[in-house]
């Protein structure tokens, strides 16, 4: 449940963590992204603005500020933030501004395959990745898992870790996967792995070491520092707190020609415009299918 009051953490000498809750939900993840949009208008960010708080990273179930401690101190900042948190208080519903993204994968492919077996060879032998999903949810094939998992959408909760990173939960419930990681973690995952960890699922922007169950490979960039293709040309990162991905299966014909679009810069984003997602719609399902 969110806390009635907010709890909060000192990260250094210019940086407070606001706590909402501490359990991992979409409510507390929801009034994190509109605490920090409140902040925002109670203390206006850049030049053009009072420049006490220099950013603002919203998450599962924080905030986290940083602020310029000679314009304003820290109880300064905690009384602010009280009084957002209260304005948010009275709001009879909640909204957030919030884009669906299509990303296709290739579900049990030969890239992870051959991530997992030189795993096997070189550090331990272990279960194989979409097998271990599947007994721990109770599932009695792949494709059932693929079905699972591409049946909800996913909400991107956080973005982080390394660049463009999103951890995403399932809104609907009952979609939910739980895997434990590699122990030890792997030395390296191919870019573009969806991955499952604990009851959430991610996607590697880059080649990186780590330990989620590797189920699929997506051809799609979600990280562009050059800013090359349309997506990126005004940010590095494909994903924001807020947004929803919806999964879609392809075979790995369609994933290589994907991947051919994108060096032509050719593909074209699957990229809803934004629209309001209110609370309400989540806290009742039958709505989300309208």
């Amino acid at each position: 449940m969110v806390y009635e009051k907010p709890r909060y953490r000192p990260v250094g000498e210019c940086r407070l963590l606001v706590e909402l809750s501490d359990q991992v939900e979409l409510v507390a993840n929801l009034k994190a992204i509109t605490l920090a949009k409140q902040l925002m208008q109670v203390c206006p960010l850049g030049p053009s603005g009072i420049e006490a708080i220099v950013d603002l990273i919203p998450s599962f179930n924080t905030v986290l500020i940083e602020y310029e401690p000679t314009l304003l101190t820290q109880q300064g900042l905690i009384g602010v933030c009280n009084y957002a948190f209260r304005q948010l208080a009275t709001q009879s519903d909640i909204e957030v501004i919030s884009r669906l993204i299509e990303i296709p994968v290739t579900y049990n492919d030969r890239w992870c395959r051959a991530c997992f077996e030189h795993y096997c060879q070189t550090i331990k032998p272990i279960e194989d990745n979409l097998e271990l999903v599947c007994r721990l949810n109770g599932l009695t094939s792949v494709q059932a898992l693929i079905d699972r998992h591409t049946k909800t959408e996913w909400w991107v909760g956080a973005v982080g870790f390394v660049a463009g990173l999103p951890t995403l939960m399932p809104l609907d419930t009952t979609c939910r996967l739980h895997a434990p990681k590699y122990d030890p973690p792997r030395t390296w995952t191919p870019k573009g792995t969806i991955g499952i960890g604990g009851g959430f699922t991610t996607i590697y922007p880059v080649v990186i070491p780590d330990g989620y169950q590797m189920v699929g490979r997506t051809p799609v960039p979600i990280f562009d520092a050059a800013g090359r293709l349309s997506p990126f040309k005004d940010h590095p990162l494909l994903f924001r707190v807020g947004d929803r991905v919806k999964f879609k299966s392809i075979s790995e014909e369609e994933f290589e020609a994907i991947e051919y679009e994108i060096a032509d810069r050719r593909y074209k984003f699957s990229i809803s415009a934004p629209e309001k997602f209110p609370l309400n719609r989540y806290l009742k399902p039958d709505l989300l299918k309208a």
